[in-house]
């Protein structure tokens, strides 16, 4: 009984926190791409940005090399990945959400073990900002 009253407690602080708003969904390599950040707004300073990698059929897709910048000439940092569930976190400061854009740099393994395939994805976060 504990575990289901533990469960719905949960599932209603989830439900009362509001929508998390969501980058639309970006392609590369056959794998789809979309930013999330904590808080779920985007304002101003330092925020958490999470990169959520899937496969097809909303599989995690794990195993990459993700680097993250603001505008196209902020500096490299790589994003750590969060276990193998396809999500990978890093936190960056933002300095005007309503024209800063996130770049991410992907790198992995190719079919061909010995090569590495690289992506870069733009993400323009005003997406993000509280309507």
């Amino acid at each position: 009984m504990t575990r289901v009253a533990g469960f719905l407690t949960a599932f209603l602080l989830i439900a009362c926190m509001g929508e998390i708003p969501m980058s639309p969904t970006q392609q590369w390599d056959g794998l789809d791409f979309r930013l999330e950040t904590r808080p779920p707004h985007i304002t101003q300073g330092m925020m958490e940005f999470l990169v959520i990698a899937n496969r097809p059929g909303r599989k995690p897709a794990s195993g990459m090399v993700i680097d993250l910048r603001v505008g196209p000439t902020g500096r490299w940092v790589q994003a750590i990945e969060d276990g193998n569930v396809g999500v990978y976190r890093r936190a960056i400061k933002v300095n005007d959400p309503k024209t800063d854009i996130m770049y991410v740099h992907i790198r992995r393994k190719g079919k061909d073990k010995d090569k590495e395939k690289e992506g870069l994805l733009e993400f323009p976060l005003d997406y993000g900002i509280k309507k």
